[in-house]
């Protein structure tokens, strides 16, 4: 069971409300995913990220960072027209990481950052 957000809405910079489509739209699919604790969302247990190895990892950044990758990506799994490349995290105290990736969209791609806990 996947949990689609087509035609979504956002505020923009000027503080007025805007549709979410194409590379955005999948982007603000990536950040809910990733920032929803897995098994946290009771009609879907699977749904959601769980990057509670990443914390506990005593690894190299290199290695951190491949483990963030795989973590996203076993997280986006469903999301098949979406993938993500390049992940690197970063500890930014106070129990959170800060994942920049690369997240592609069919041809389109976009850098993006999400804080994960």
């Amino acid at each position: 069971m996947g949990v689609y957000v087509y035609g979504d809405f956002d505020v923009n910079t000027s503080g007025y409300i805007e549709e979410v489509y194409s590379v955005d739209e999948a982007c603000q699919r990536v950040r809910f995913i990733l920032t929803t604790k897995r098994r946290s969302f009771i009609y879907n247990r699977d749904f959601g990220a769980d990057f509670s190895l990443l914390f506990e990892s005593n690894g190299s950044e290199e290695e951190k960072n491949k483990l963030a990758e795989l973590l996203c990506r076993e997280a986006l799994a469903e999301q098949k027209e979406i993938s993500v490349e390049n992940v690197t995290a970063e500890n930014i105290g106070g129990g959170k990481y800060r994942l920049k990736m690369n997240v592609v969209f069919g041809e389109l791609s976009k850098v993006m950052e999400v804080d994960v806990s």
